[in-house]
This record gives structure tokens, C-alpha cells and sequence, in this order.
């Protein structure tokens, strides 16, 4: 069996002690020694530099400085002590060593106790507490990287992530969770009370169900809920999903959980089941007002006739008128069956919008009642659309009529007419508006109806475009589905700003004719071309 080869340095000034010191080694049988000598501390400290020896044998008291001073200008110049000391001195007492300890000095031996036997045992002791201290340190440097990684990780991750406790208290939150709760780390601690301060009302008993059977059973725990964002005060749909993690017995230890944001697919899938519904009642709705509307030509047709052909004076003929008037009733809830399923363009032309408004303004203005104020601003140069006037003409009377509606007969105020022109772009379009009609943006010529009435609450807003949905104990609630139903299938779309008692502002938006987009252009390359000129 071959013995060990260690280094020594021996940095002493005593000639007899360092003599001392060697033949202490080399009677050893447990190691092999190898030595170099240094009569100072900076002789020393280069030994230790260029001969990477495993132990010091380091005297305090040296000629230039005492050891201690040496030891702390090998640590600066070598981050860290390179090697294991051991420090020997003939003086000095407990307070030394403790000193000297700390300084990183693996063993402290005062000359009068060197002998022999216990030398070179000090030494390979020191060599090995040297060697597992460093092994110490460099598990805990990898530990702290691989933390640090592991930490990256999580604050890297599109998610919102967070670890909780056994019992489901937040030990750990990501910078992602805790920008959109608001929360800071401190307060991140107290797990039930901190979600239920950021869970929708609504969503509450159904995640502490679902939590608590996670817990009971250790499965995963996963729930779609929504959350309050520290931004707005929103609430957004999220993905929640926890992972258990288990000790050596099976218990649950901790949970590793993910927050998604899928309130942009919750929105999506509402808009396609609202479309779908849409269309479902549009086709129910054609078919009925085409199948109404041939029973009506018959109805309308053989009442005209009697009453032509009887006398003005016949006492039928007032019966007759009943049955015309209820018939051209229903051909008007007919009409708007038809617009609302986006079959009422019996004839498309180029249409001016700012006539037709004007038109319906002035048809409104007779039936005004005194306290409501009624102001027109048209814009100028606004291209025309493609569309039938007639049909678009009942489209701004009903709008008309619903503003009236909500300021009320016996109260006071204003309703403002605006025409203008913009432009969507097409990727702000589908950000911000739902309405497929928009996606691909372009020109759109604007009619803004805005009045100082009662105003609608959310729930109002979401359903005023539903089919006989209204407000009003009397009436059908045909208008505005209608009224919506025709934009679209003109491929516009109706946008609408309301509050509970702040009023109602809304907007029309009809896409610019094709052929007038043409002509605008044509006309700015001529501009352009005449500026060049100049």
C-alpha cells in the first residue's frame, strides 16, 4: 500500500525549529512528506503561490509580519485561503486561537506541544478538514447556482407561478404573480386569506371545493377562475393548475402551481357562440319574415281591393282600414326581421350619408317633445357607402327614437348628432373590437348618436342587441337587433359607451364605397402631383 505524498510549507524564522518541524514528519508512517522552507511571511506567501503545497505550518511570530496578517494577504491575493494552515506559535493564548480559527486556520498548536507522534496527525487532520471544507463550499456554490437557475426559471416563465405549504399558504411567489395581484412577497404569506382577496366573488366556493378535495386526495388541483388585476381592478379568466410534491412517506409536502391567462380564449369562444346564436336566429328570423311577408302581400292586397271597390261611405270601410293598418304594422316588424338576419338590401346604391341623417332628424324633430335639444354636426367630405338608403334611413330613426326613449318625455336634455370619417387599423381592430368586420380595418364612415338619458348598467349593455329584448313594458324590442343585424350585413358594425346614469353614446360605423376609396385616392395623387408642380 503506498502512502500519501503531501506538500509542506514550513514558514518559520527559527532555523532549529523548522529542523524541529521536518524530522516530526519524516518519522510518520502514515504519509509521505515533501517540504520547502521560508524564513519570512513573504517568502512563504510566494512558496505558496508557485509550489500548491496541501498544508502551512505557520508561525505567528515572523520577522516582517505575524501570521495572522500574512493569512488575510494570502486570502485577499488568492480568494480565499488556498490550502490548510496550521499555526504554530510560542505564545499567545486561547484569544489567539479563536482568532486564528476564524481567520481560517484549520488547527492552532502552541510549540510546547509539538512532539512526534501528534505532529503529523495535526497535519493530515487539517489536510482533511481543509478538503471537506472545501467540498462544503463547493456544494453550497452549486447549490446557490442551481437556486439561482431554478429561480431564473420561474421569473423567466410566461406564467404566473407560486408554491405553497402543505396546507396551501404562499411560501413562494414569481415577480409575473405578484405584479398582477398588487401583492408584495410579505404579504404574499397567508395563503387562503391573500386568494380570497383576489378571486372573483363569484369563483370562490367553487375553487375552496375543489382545493380542499386536492388536499383530502393529493391529486392535482386544477381550476378555471378569474382574478383581480392590480392594473385596472379587472377581473380575468386563468387556468390554475397545482401540482403536489411528496416526501419519502407519500405525504404532500408542498404545491407547485401555474396561473394562465385565457381570458383572450374565453372572449374568443364567447364571440363564436354569440355569432353562432346570432345566426341561428337570424336564419329562423328570415325565413319567417319571407314566409309573413308572402301571407301579408295576400292580406294587403284583397283589403285594398274591398275597400276600393266599396263605397266611401260603407260602414266596412273602417274595418277595412284596421286590416290595412295592422297589416302594414306587421310588414314593419316583417322589415325588421329581414334587417336583423341581414336580408333587407333590396336595392344597393351609392349612398350619401349626411342627407339621410338630416332627413331623419327632420322626421324626428315634430314628435320632439320642448325640454330635449336636438344638434346636428355633419361632416364634410365624407365618402359615400354602398348600401340601401331607404333601409339605412329606418336604421337612424330607430336610433333616434331609442335616444328619445331614454331621456324620457317629462325630463330635460340633449341629443347630438355627429357624421365623420376614420380610420381602423387592422391590428388595433382586432384588439379592441370583436366584430369580424373590423379585422381587416380600412376607411370607415362614422354616425355618432349620443344622449343625456337614464344610461344602461352592464348587464343592459351585453343584451340590448338580443332579439325582442327591451327595456320598456310595451313594444316588440326588434330595433336595435335590427338595426344591428343591417350594419353588419353592410359590413359595418355598432358600438356602444354607456353608464347608469351617464347617458348612451352610440356609433355606426359603414365601411367607405369602394369606388369613393378609388376616387380619394386619385384625388390625392393629383394634389400631390399639383404641389409638385408649384
Amino acid at each position: 500500500m503506498s502512502l500519501r505524498h503531501l506538500k509542506i510549507v514550513i514558514v518559520e524564522d527559527d532555523r532549529i525549529d523548522r529542523e524541529i518541524y521536518r524530522r516530526c514528519l519524516q518519522d510518520s508512517r502514515a504519509a509521505q512528506f515533501e517540504f520547502e522552507a521560508a524564513g519570512s511571511a513573504a517568502e512563504g506567501m510566494a512558496l505558496v503561490r508557485t509550489w500548491r503545497p496541501d498544508c502551512v505550518l505557520l508561525d505567528y511570530d515572523l520577522p516582517d509580519i505575524n501570521g495572522l496578517e500574512a493569512l488575510a494577504a494570502l486570502a485577499r491575493e488568492c480568494e480565499g485561503v488556498p490550502c490548510a494552515v496550521v499555526m504554530l506559535t510560542a505564545c499567545g493564548g486561547e484569544g489567539l486561537a479563536v482568532e486564528a480559527m476564524k481567520a481560517g486556520v484549520m488547527d492552532y498548536v502552541p510549540k510546547g506541544q509539538i512532539a512526534a507522534e501528534t505532529l503529523a496527525q495535526t497535519v493530515e487532520n487539517a489536510i482533511q478538514k481543509f478538503q471537506m471544507k472545501r467540498r462544503i463550499e463547493e456544494h453550497r456554490a452549486a447549490l446557490e447556482r442551481s437556486q439561482r437557475r431554478y429561480e431564473m426559471l420561474l421569473e423567466a416563465m410566461p406564467q404566473m407561478v407560486w408554491m405553497a405549504n402543505a396546507h396551501g399558504d404562499v411560501e413562494y411567489a414569481n415577480r409575473r404573480w405578484l405584479d398582477y395581484t398588487g401583492l408584495t412577497v410579505t404579504s404574499a404569506e397567508g395563503g387562503r386569506f391573500v386568494w380570497s382577496e383576489v378571486l372573483h366573488p363569484d369563483d370562490r366556493d367553487e375553487t375552496w371545493t375543489a382545493w380542499e378535495k386536492a388536499k383530502e386526495t393529493g391529486s392535482v388541483f386544477e381550476i378555471e377562475h378569474r382574478l383581480r388585476r392590480a392594473l385596472d381592478g379587472s377581473y380575468r379568466w386563468h387556468l390554475v393548475r397545482a401540482v403536489p410534491m411528496t416526501g419519502e412517506g407519500g405525504e404532500v409536502t408542498q404545491w407547485f402551481g401555474t396561473c394562465t391567462e385565457v381570458e383572450d380564449q374565453k372572449q374568443a369562444e364567447k364571440a363564436n357562440l354569440e355569432r353562432e346564436k346570432l345566426e341561428g336566429l337570424g336564419r329562423l328570423a328570415g325565413g319567417i319574415a319571407h314566409d309573413f311577408n308572402n301571407l301579408l302581400v295576400g292580406i294587403l292586397g284583397g283589403a285594398s281591393f274591398v275597400m276600393d271597390t266599396l263605397h266611401p261611405s260603407d260602414p266596412n270601410q273602417k274595418i277595412l282600414e284596421s286590416v290595412v293598418h295592422a297589416s302594414e304594422r306587421a310588414a314593419d316588424l316583417t322589415r325588421k326581421m329581414l334587417a336583423y338576419s341581414g336580408k333587407a338590401n333590396f336595392f344597393v346604391e351609392r349612398v350619401e350619408v349626411n342627407p339621410l341623417v338630416r332627413e331623419a332628424c327632420k322626421s324626428l324633430r315634430p314628435a320632439l317633445p320642448d325640454r330635449i335639444h336636438l344638434q346636428v354636426q355633419t361632416g364634410s367630405g365624407l365618402p359615400p357607402v354602398e348600401t340601401d338608403s331607404e333601409q339605412l334611413l329606418h336604421v337612424f330613426q330607430e336610433i333616434l327614437k331609442n335616444a328619445v326613449e331614454a331621456i324620457g318625455e317629462s325630463a330635460s336634455g340633449t341629443i347630438w348628432v355627429r357624421t365623420g370619417v376614420t380610420e381602423i387599423d387592422p391590428a388595433a381592430a382586432s384588439e379592441e373590437e370583436s366584430d369580424r368586420n373590423l379585422v381587416e380595418g380600412g376607411r370607415f364612415v362614422t354616425v355618432e348618436v349620443q344622449d343625456t338619458g337614464c344610461g344602461m348598467d352592464g348587464e343592459t349593455q351585453r343584451r340590448i342587441f338580443d332579439p325582442f329584448f327591451t327595456t320598456k313594458f310595451m313594444g316588440r324590442g326588434m330595433g336595435l337587433a335590427a338595426v344591428r343585424g343591417f350594419i353588419r350585413s353592410n359590413r359595418g358594425t355598432v358600438r356602444v359607451s354607456s353608464g347608469a346614469g351617464e347617458g348612451t353614446l352610440l356609433q355606426v360605423l359603414l365601411p367607405a364605397g369602394k369606388t369613393a376609396a378609388r376616387q380619394a385616392v386619385a384625388e390625392e395623387e393629383e394634389r400631390a402631383a399639383s404641389n409638385a408642380e408649384v
